[in-house]
């Protein structure tokens, strides 16, 4: 179901030079369509839904100038996931996606979603991958193929 309220937000003025705060609502991939204007030319960040909570500053550390979605690769429809990102790529002009997931074996879904929209999309999208700790160190960024 598709949330009729997708919109930028106009954020308020930053109270420092580290205010990294939304600016589009909503976050959750199942409820966007897949013409999203807030994502042309944009840095997205697909984040698990458990790293906001296990990660240590994670808007200063992974939101900084990204548009965000986010999602469960366990507990939603993958395939649908897949098929929605590959219209958001196809008929888009995302510049960038970083994929956030925890190091749980579960959360590798994302990752594999993603690849295979951008596969699809036939677009050639840098893609990076960064797995967090349960406990919410980094273990590893790498460049996704």
């Amino acid at each position: 179901m598709e949330c009729p309220s997708c919109a930028p937000i106009k954020p308020a003025a930053p109270e420092n030079a580290s205010d990294y705060r939304l600016t589009h609502w909503p976050i959750q991939i199942k409820l966007m369509g897949t013409v999203i204007p807030f994502l042309e030319n944009a840095d997205l960040l697909v984040a698990a839904d458990c790293t906001a909570f296990a990660a240590l500053n994670f808007q200063d550390r992974f939101l900084k100038n990204k548009k965000v979605l986010i999602g469960c690769p366990k507990l939603d429809d993958a395939t649908s996931y897949v098929e929605k990102f590959t219209e958001i790529f196809g008929n888009g002009t995302v510049q960038k996606v970083t994929c956030l997931r925890m190091e749980v074996p579960c959360c590798g879904g994302m990752t594999a979603v993603l690849r295979e929209a951008i596969k699809r999309s036939g677009k050639n999208i840098p893609f990076t991958e960064i797995v967090i700790s349960i406990k919410g160190d980094l273990l590893s960024e790498k460049q996704i193929a």
